[in-house]
Parts: structure tokens; C-alpha cells; sequence
């Protein structure tokens, strides 16, 4: 009973990735970061744990007791359950170290336990291999990727104390808990009308709530309705065993200076290659691939007003169709970036969020109903963020890179992320063996088309000679 006297309410939209955990897909953000040596694993466990811990969230487990989930302190925490040093044989390739990872990203984390976990791969000849894991129900790729870079060295003599999490309002107990709790939302919400309709401001403000929000509704109506049309060979249920693949040498300053010459931004170069690649792996599972084929991604979107720095799930989603049975290059580029400029400002993203916030509050069953109806429209999750423009450094060690992998909700099965650091882009893919049983063939692919869209020219009637103001990175 004491420990529940310092328990905190999980938010809805929390509760809502917590209970989307399934054996074949947990709901885990994984990211590897590789320090230069000579590293002293022990210092940088002892470093990377206190850093880690400054944030409460990483220290409390889940508690469902008074039957929703909660977040209480765990009194036996002992940080070697989850930090961990596995040493590879000696010799071992890169292939080695992939095989090594793909085996612990396709486990789950121990709901007993705070949801987290850190593996530290030395190499006698090369850098060590540092895998963090955390779950979603924690926060976001955003917050958790922020929250890696403010434990850098730098970082964390300049980042501020951590934000403490917003207060979640728990529900009453008992069989009147709920009613209760309407009437008072209820009664809150008109005392707030009365107090706006008074003035022409809040007349002005209430007006455009309303439309936003029939906006979000209509956002939301439009999703369910999206037909399920993505490839055959893509569709198949998931196996459970996964397999990783990333580059991280992708220079940035030519994709920039490209994108300013075709007029599109750097974000539409990525997709567009993207798009290319899913091409050429289709053409060798599927006899015919019509040219109107697309194939449906997930792209978070960042909901913050600030950096990410308060843990917890503050982002929606935007559904993007990739034309991946376009043969030509330069149609695929061009339909890619009217596509991403139509969805800029569209209501989708916030429509996703109030979505799972809505979920979170219904019985895992239907919440599961939701979540798949809306994650059954993708095919894969595809995230993109920013990263330091210079080195930095862990416990006195280079970073040398980082490359981050979303998890996906319902079945869908692939992962793939773009991160940009120290003037190079790293991408990152995480598959479902049974959708993509080489995700390395992926990652060549990708490089290849990334190649011939940098040898592209623009021409008149391409409709890419308007620069537009905003390159991504």
C-alpha cells in the first residue's frame, strides 16, 4: 500500500501504446550508438545509468493493481537487470553484430521491471556497440532520441533538469467513479464556455476550436475510410523474428545542395528513394506490378511546442502513399512532393493523437480494434530527425553515429528511420523476416536510387524547377 502512494495515472495516449504490445511486435524504440575507443565499459555503464535515472520514469514500472495501469517507483530496481555487456566471439564481422541485435529487438521487455533495457557490445579491433531499448508506453522516438543526446557529455552539462511529467488526472473509484467524473468534465467545460462566449476573443476562440475540431473529426472519418490496397507480398502476418540493416556514411551536404536544384526539400529526395527501393524489391516478389501501385507509410510528426525533453507520447501520425509502381524517376519525385506538401498542413496528425487518446480510454479489446483499424491502412512506419551538426561524446568516448528504429502498431512490420549527425544521414530498417527477409537488400537498394535522383536534372515540364523555402535538416 505505501508504494501506491507514490504511484502516478498513465495518460490515455500512454495506456494506448502500453496495451498495443503484441509477442510479434512489441511496442519498443531501439536505437544503437557506436563510441570510438578505447572505451572503459564500466565507466560508461556507470555513466549512462546515472543519466538515465535523473528521469524518474526510468525507475518506475508498471502497476495494475487498482486496475488501470500506473507508474510506481520499483523498490528493487537494480540497474543490472537492464544493462548488460555482450561480448562478441572473437573475429566477428558486421554481420555478426546485426544477427546480434536483430535477436534482441525482436524480444520483449519485462512488463515486471521499468521498461527499459541497454546492451554494450565490445570489439577488441573497432568501436563499441552500445543498443538502448525503451518502450513506447515511456515516451516517444522524439523524447528518447533527446533524451540521448542530453546524456552526451555536452548535453548533459547544458540540458536542464528533467521536466517533470504533467499530472495525469487518475479516475475516482467505485461504481459511481465514472459518473462522477463526467458530471464534473461536464460541468468544468461550461463554466469555461459561459466565462468565452462573453467576450468577441473567446466568441473568436470558441469558433475556431470548433472548426479545428471538425476538422480533427473529419481527419479521423477520412483515415477509416482509406482503402487497404498496399502490396500483396507485404501484407502477410507477421513471424515475430526480425532483422536489422542501416548505413550511417550518407553524406548530407549533397542531398541538400540537390534538393535546392530540383526544388524540393530534402525529406522529398529521401521518400522518393525510398519509394524507388520498395520498387525494386517488389519487382522481385510480385509477376506484374501495376503502375499505379502505392504502398502506404505511417510518418509521425512532432505535436511539441518545445525540444522533446518531457518524456511521454506527444506526436500524431500522417498517412503518405509512396508511388512505388511509378517507373520513372522524376513522376515518382514529383508526385512524392505535392503528396508531402499536401499533408504539411492537413489536420491528420492531431486527428492520430486525439484517436489514441480516445483508445486509451476504451476496454483493451476495443482499444486493440481502434489501433489496428487505423495501423492496417500503413505498411510500414517511416520517422525522420534531426541530430547534433557536430560530434559529441559519452563518458569521454566519440559518438561516431546513431540510428534509431520506430516500433509499429497492429501488423505492421517494418521500421525505418532517418537520422541526420555531424553532416551525415544515417538509415535505419527494421523488418518482420516474413515481409522483407533482407533488409539489407533494402539498404542497397535505397543507396542506389539515392544515387541516380542526385544525377537528376530538372527540365521544364518536370514540374520541380520552383525552389521551395524550407530544406528538411
Amino acid at each position: 500500500m505505501i508504494e501506491h502512494q507514490h504511484s502516478e495515472p498513465m495518460s490515455a495516449v500512454d495506456r494506448a501504446w502500453l496495451d498495443m504490445d503484441d509477442p510479434c511486435n512489441p511496442m519498443v524504440i531501439s536505437a544503437i550508438f557506436q563510441l570510438e575507443g578505447p572505451v572503459d565499459a564500466a565507466n560508461l555503464q556507470k555513466v549512462m545509468v546515472e543519466r538515465l535515472l535523473r528521469f524518474p520514469r526510468f525507475s518506475q514500472r508498471v502497476d495494475r493493481s487498482q486496475g488501470a495501469p500506473r507508474w510506481v517507483a520499483d523498490r528493487n530496481l537494480d540497474y543490472r537487470n537492464h544493462v548488460h555487456v555482450r561480448r562478441l566471439p572473437a573475429g566477428a564481422k558486421d554481420r555478426d553484430l546485426r544477427k546480434a541485435i536483430s535477436a534482441e529487438v525482436s524480444r520483449e521487455l519485462d512488463h515486471n521491471r521499468p521498461l527499459w533495457r541497454m546492451l554494450l557490445y565490445p570489439c577488441p579491433s573497432g568501436p563499441v556497440t552500445v543498443l538502448f531499448r525503451a518502450h513506447h508506453a515511456l515516451a516517444d522516438g522524439i523524447a528518447l532520441v533527446t533524451l540521448l543526446i542530453d546524456s552526451t557529455d555536452s548535453g548533459f552539462q547544458r540540458a536542464p533538469e528533467p521536466l517533470a511529467s504533467p499530472p495525469v488526472q487518475g479516475a475516482r473509484p467505485g461504481p459511481l467513479g465514472t459518473l462522477i467524473d463526467s458530471l464534473i468534465f461536464l460541468n468544468d467545460g461550461l463554466i469555461k464556455l459561459r466565462g468565452m462566449v462573453r467576450s468577441k476573443a473567446g466568441r473568436v476562440r470558441l469558433l475556431h476550436q470548433y472548426q479545428q475540431g471538425r476538422d480533427a473529426v473529419a481527419a479521423v472519418r477520412h483515415v477509416l475510410a482509406l482503402p487497404e490496397n498496399n502490396p500483396p507480398s507485404l501484407c502477410k502476418p507477421l513471424s515475430g523474428r526480425r532483422g536489422v540493416a542501416w548505413a550511417d556514411d550518407i553524406p548530407l551536404d549533397p542531398l541538400r545542395r540537390q534538393a535546392k536544384i530540383l526544388g524540393v526539400r530534402v525529406n522529398d529526395l529521401l521518400m522518393t528513394a525510398l519509394a524507388g527501393a520498395f520498387n525494386r524489391q517488389l519487382h522481385h516478389t510480385s509477376a506484374e506490378l501495376p503502375e499505379d501501385q502505392n504502398l502506404r507509410i505511417s510518418v509521425p510528426v512532432n505535436l511539441r511546442n518545445g525540444k522533446g525533453r518531457s518524456l511521454g507520447n506527444h506526436f500524431g501520425l500522417v498517412l503518405l502513399d509512396l508511388p512505388v509502381g511509378e517507373p520513372s524517376q522524376m513522376t515518382r519525385l514529383r508526385l512524392v512532393s505535392q503528396r508531402m506538401s499536401e499533408l504539411k498542413d492537413s489536420a491528420q496528425a492531431r486527428a492520430t493523437m486525439l484517436g489514441l487518446a480516445a483508445a486509451g480510454h476504451l476496454p483493451v479489446p476495443l482499444e486493440r480494434k481502434l489501433v489496428d483499424r487505423i495501423g492496417s491502412k500503413a505498411i510500414a512506419v517511416v520517422s525522420s530527425l534531426p541530430g547534433p551538426r557536430r560530434h559529441v561524446r559519452i563518458g569521454g568516448a566519440r559518438m561516431r553515429n546513431l540510428v534509431f528504429w520506430p516500433p509499429q502498431s497492429g501488423g505492421i512490420g517494418l521500421g525505418l528511420s532517418f537520422f541526420s549527425y555531424a553532416g551525415q544521414l544515417s538509415f535505419g530498417i527494421s523488418a518482420d523476416l516474413a515481409l522483407l527477409p533482407s533488409p539489407r537488400g533494402l539498404l542497397e537498394a535505397f543507396r542506389s536510387e539515392l544515387e541516380g535522383l542526385q544525377a537528376l536534372v530538372p527540365t521544364p515540364d518536370s514540374g520541380l524547377t520552383e525552389p521551395l523555402p524550407d530544406v528538411a535538416y
